[in-house]
């Protein structure tokens, strides 16, 4: 509830504060990893996609990574919007090309 007074406060948006907060690259690691493990219980791809977004237009631009990649803009873009449920092997190119490093681990 602080951050949500402290948001108000500042008179900025929720985005405005993510993209502040984003900023920082070990504050980006714990977003991403915290979403992709909401991602695997609820499988609400979408939000998780919201999330590689936001960490995305922080470090770069989609164009840019769509180039990095070798993927189309547009295909990129509506991932990242989670209007297209992309593939595992997208999912994992894309994870790859923020420099994310995957561990699965069995309970």
């Amino acid at each position: 509830m602080k951050i949500k007074q402290e948001i108000l406060n500042r008179g900025i948006t929720h985005e405005q504060h993510m993209q502040e907060v984003l900023k920082d690259n070990e504050y980006q690691k714990d977003y991403l990893r915290l979403n992709i493990e909401e991602y695997a219980k609820n499988g609400d791809y979408a939000l998780f996609f919201k999330s590689l977004e936001r960490v995305v237009k922080v470090r770069t631009t989609i164009s840019q990574l769509a180039k990095d990649l070798e993927m189309n803009r547009s295909n990129l873009s509506n991932i990242l919007k989670g209007k297209v449920q992309p593939s595992f092997d997208t999912t994992m190119k894309i994870l790859r090309g923020l420099g994310a490093e995957i561990e699965v681990k069995f309970a």
